[in-house]
């Protein structure tokens, strides 16, 4: 099995898919949180590199982010297809990302990681209690 580069392996401890999977939220919603987080703390280091807030990001940037990103080329089993899905997972995360930013009145960078579980929550209960 390939190893994961660095940057990717360490974006979600083992106690933080704990507290993930004690929200009880249905599978669809813990499996998009988890992706949420991924890519909220990747394009937080990408960010941070670049001295450019998440806010003002656009797709393309991402994109050329990602295909400079040295871990990811020298990662086994990483083609153009790859680069350009992992491209658009982060740039479609930013949609949750901003709602929760703008739901806190605060920065995508200063979000928490419970803000970002507690706004899921919430979507979830609203989401289920309309289908209801």
């Amino acid at each position: 099995m390939a190893e994961l580069p660095q940057a990717l392996s360490c974006l979600l401890t083992l106690e933080e898919n704990v507290q993930i999977d004690q929200t009880m939220l249905p599978t669809r919603d813990r499996f998009s949180l988890r992706l949420t987080i991924y890519c909220w703390r990747y394009l937080q280091q990408l960010s941070a590199a670049s001295n450019i807030p998440l806010e003002t990001v656009q797709p393309e940037q991402i994109k050329a982010w990602v295909h400079q990103d040295q871990q990811l080329q020298d990662a086994q089993h990483t083609d153009r297809a790859f680069f350009d899905w992992f491209s658009h997972l982060l740039a479609s995360s930013l949609q949750p990302l901003t709602a929760i930013s703008q739901h806190h009145q605060v920065s995508i960078k200063d979000l928490s990681l419970d803000q970002i579980i507690n706004w899921f929550q919430h979507s979830c209960q609203a989401r289920l209690a309309k289908n209801a």
